[in-house]
C-alpha cells in the first residue's frame, strides 16, 4: 500500500481511531475500578546445602551444584497442597489449595538459590501473614519431609529466610496507570486496524488520485461542495472558489477539446446523483461568460431536470423537435440576460428515448445547433442506467463524465468507461464534482487539475455522418431536412 494512501486513510478516518482509543482507556479505567483491591507482601528465602564437618571444597561445591539442579522443584512445592494445606489451617482459611495456590507465587533468578514468596491477599495484614505462613510452611516441607534421609540422619539442604516479610503500604492491584496505559494502547491498535481495513475495503471514488489509479483519461477539474448554497453560479459574478473551479474547468476543456472542430459534447456520469446537471450547467454559463454561443440540450428524457433547474417550459422541446410535431427554432427557449444561453429543453418523455436519441434526426438537430453554436452542451442519462449515452456519443465531438466524490464505486466508474469505449467513445476528460473544502479529500488549489497530454484509451470509432446530414447548410439560415431514422422505421420531420 502506498504510503499516501495509507496517511489519507489515517487522516480520514482519525475520529473512528480516537474514538476507539478513548474507548480503550475507558476499558481500562473500568477493568480497574472492577479489580478487587490487592495487597502484596513477599519474603526470600537462601535454599543451601548442609555443611558437614570434615567437608571438603570439592564436597561444598557438589552440594551447591545439587541444591541449583533441584530449584526448579522447590518452586513447585512452594505452592504445592503439602506446603499450602498447613497454611490454610494455621490461618484459618476457609478456601482450597488450589484457590489459594493462585494468590502465591514463588520465583528464582537463572543460576540463585534464592527463592522469593509473593502472597495477595485482601489486607496487608493478611498479605504479610500470608507470605510468613508460607515460607514457614515450605522449610518445614523441605527440610523435614522431603530431604530428610532415610536413615534419619540430617537433612542434606538448609532453608533459611534472608528477608522476612513486611505489611504493605500501599495496595498492588488494581494498577491504575498500568490499565490505562494498556488500554489505550489496544484501543489504538483495535483503532488502526479497523480504520485500515475499512479504508481498504471502501472502494469508492473520493479525489482525483483514486482516478488517475483507473484510468489515463485526464481529471478535467475539481468542483467543490458547497452547503447551502445556489446551485448555479451567478456570471460575471464574484471570484469564489465555486466559481473559479468551473472556470478552470473552462479552460482545461478547450486545451483537452483543441483538436476537435465539433465543439458539441455530451455529459453524463456513471450513475444518478453525480451533479451531471449541476455541472452542465454551470459549465455552459462560464462558457457563455467567456464569449461564446452556447446551446443547452436536456436530452435526459426519462427524468429530465434541466428545464427545473432554469425555470423554463418543459412541454415543448427536444421530443417534439424530433417527432416533427413543432420546430427547432420554435422549440428553443433562451436563459439569462447578460450571457444568455439556448435551451432546448426535453419536452414530453417518449416511451422510446433509446431510439429517439439514437435515430438520424437527433443527428441533424445537432448538425444544425452546433453550426450555429460555438458549443453544445448535452445533458445525457447516467451511462449505467440506461444507454442513451452512449448513443449520444455517436453524433457529438466528444463526452465528458462527471464524477460525484463520494457517489460511486471504482467498479461502477470502471463500468462506465467500459460502456462508453464498447461504442468506440473515449471521453475527453473527467470532471471530479461534489468534493468537500475540507479534509483529506479537498480540493488541490495549486493548479492540481491542470491538463497534462494522455494517451486515449484507444482511438475514437465514431461513425460517418450520413449524406443526409452531411448535405445541410451549416450558416444559420432556416433549414428544413426530411429524413427517414434507419433506427426508427417512422417518418421523422426535423424543420428548423
Amino acid at each position: 500500500m502506498e504510503l499516501k494512501r495509507l496517511a489519507r486513510i489515517l487522516r480520514k478516518r482519525w475520529i473512528l481511531i480516537v474514538a476507539f482509543t478513548l474507548l480503550g482507556v475507558v476499558g481500562g479505567a473500568a477493568a480497574a475500578l472492577l479489580t478487587p483491591v490487592q495487597y502484596q507482601a513477599s519474603t526470600r528465602v537462601f535454599v543451601a546445602a548442609q555443611i558437614q564437618i570434615g567437608s571438603t571444597p570439592g564436597d561444598l561445591v557438589q552440594g551447591n551444584n545439587f541444591v541449583v539442579q533441584k530449584l526448579p522443584y522447590y518452586l513447585d512445592v512452594a505452592t504445592s497442597p503439602r506446603v499450602l494445606d498447613p497454611v490454610i489451617t494455621s490461618l484459618g482459611l476457609d478456601e482450597t489449595a488450589a484457590n489459594l495456590a493462585e494468590r502465591v507465587t514463588a520465583t528464582t533468578q537463572p543460576g540463585s538459590a534464592v527463592i522469593e514468596i509473593t502472597a495477595l491477599a485482601s489486607t496487608a495484614d493478611a498479605a504479610q501473614q500470608l507470605a510468613e505462613a508460607v515460607s514457614e510452611s515450605f522449610t518445614d516441607v523441605v527440610i523435614n519431609q522431603l530431604e530428610t534421609p532415610a536413615d534419619g540422619g540430617a537433612s542434606p539442604v538448609t532453608v533459611g529466610v534472608l528477608n522476612p516479610a513486611v505489611v504493605p503500604d500501599n495496595p498492588a492491584l488494581p494498577q491504575l496507570y498500568l490499565n490505562l496505559a494498556v488500554g489505550l494502547l489496544i484501543g489504538l491498535l483495535v483503532g488502526l486496524v479497523t480504520a485500515f481495513l475499512i479504508g481498504l475495503l471502501d472502494r469508492r471514488i473520493y479525489n482525483r488520485d483514486d482516478i488517475e489509479r483507473l484510468t489515463v483519461v485526464p481529471v478535467l477539474g475539481g468542483i467543490p461542495l458547497e452547503a447551502h448554497a445556489n446551485p448555479l453560479i451567478t456570471p460575471d459574478g464574484p471570484a469564489t472558489a465555486r466559481a473559479e473551479a468551473f472556470r478552470v474547468l473552462r479552460t482545461n476543456l478547450e486545451f483537452a477539446d483543441a483538436d476537435t472542430s465539433r465543439r458539441s459534447l455530451v455529459v453524463t456520469s456513471s450513475v444518478t446523483g453525480e451533479g451531471k446537471t449541476t455541472t452542465l450547467v454551470n459549465l455552459a454559463i462560464v462558457l457563455a461568460e467567456s464569449g461564446a454561443t452556447v446551446a443547452v440540450i436536456d436530452a435526459d428524457l426519462r427524468t429530465p431536470r434541466l428545464a427545473d433547474y432554469l425555470g423554463l417550459d418543459p412541454d415543448r422541446g427536444l421530443t417534439d423537435v424530433l417527432v416533427g410535431d413543432v420546430p427547432l427554432k420554435d422549440s428553443l427557449q433562451s436563459w439569462g440576460t447578460l450571457h444568455p444561453l439556448t435551451v432546448l429543453s426535453s419536452g414530453k418523455i417518449p416511451t422510446n428515448p433509446s431510439e429517439l436519441l439514437g435515430s438520424t434526426a437527433m443527428g441533424t438537430v445537432l448538425d444544425v445547433l452546433s453550426s450555429s453554436y460555438d458549443y453544445v452542451l448535452i445533458d445525457a442519462p447516467p451511462v449505467l442506467a440506461v444507454t442513451d449515452a452512449a448513443v449520444l456519443s455517436r453524433w457529438t465531438g466528444g463526452t465528458v463524465l462527471v464524477v460525484g466524490a463520494n457517489r460511486v464505486s471504482e467498479a461502477e466508474l470502471l463500468a462506465a468507461f467500459d460502456a462508453l469505449e464498447a461504442v468506440g467513445t473515449t471521453p475527453l476528460g473527467v470532471v471530479l464534482a461534489m468534493v468537500p473544502t475540507r479534509g483529506p479529500d479537498a480540493l488541490v488549489r495549486d493548479g492540481g487539475f491542470a491538463v497534462s497530454p494522455r494517451p486515449p484509451l484507444r482511438p475514437s470509432l465514431r461513425p460517418s455522418r450520413s449524406a443526409a446530414a452531411t448535405a445541410i447548410d451549416r450558416g444559420p439560415t432556416p433549414v428544413e431536412s426530411d429524413i427517414s431514422s434507419t433506427d426508427n422505421p417512422t417518418h421523422t420531420r426535423v424543420t428548423w
